[in-house]
């Protein structure tokens, strides 16, 4: 059975609304694994990162990662992206673009504020080496449970 997304529902789904966790590897080879908000700008996604994080470090020993997208209602839906990170200054669109997708608009400017004021940011560019989707939706018998 083919549980995989289609290119069309891949597409939309990762536009839609959803919390991504991205791991990385630390210098003694374990995972670190964090919640990040997003964007998908194909053949990239873009994640915003405060510079002192963890994972920038991290990424700059090696910037291999893996993010996990999914619901949490069921029939669940999923993406696991694979890929190389490459750090970059944070652009103000792609800061305000990546906020507005998890920020009410009535709350965006004061959240970019207090943002800006209280850390610096940096842009992950994401390239996926492989995508692994799922959608239980395209199963007959989960299809079936309430």
């Amino acid at each position: 059975m083919n549980l995989k997304m289609s290119s069309q529902e891949l597409i939309e789904f990762l536009t839609e609304k959803h919390l991504a966790r991205i791991a990385t590897v630390k210098p003694d080879g374990s995972p670190h694994v964090t919640p990040v908000w997003y964007l998908w700008k194909a053949p990239h996604l873009l994640i915003a990162i405060v510079s002192t994080s963890m994972k920038v470090q991290n990424i700059q020993q090696n910037p291999r990662v893996a993010i996990t997208i999914d619901t949490e209602s069921s029939p669940a839906r999923g993406v696991i992206i694979e890929g190389t990170a490459l750090i970059k200054n944070l652009p103000d669109h792609v800061e305000r673009e990546i906020c507005a997708r998890y920020i009410t608009s009535s709350d965006l400017e004061n959240y970019l504020d207090y943002a800006r004021s209280n850390f610096t940011s940096l842009l992950l560019e994401i390239t996926a080496r492989k995508i692994i989707s799922w959608n239980y939706a395209k199963d007959p018998f989960l299809r079936t449970l309430s």
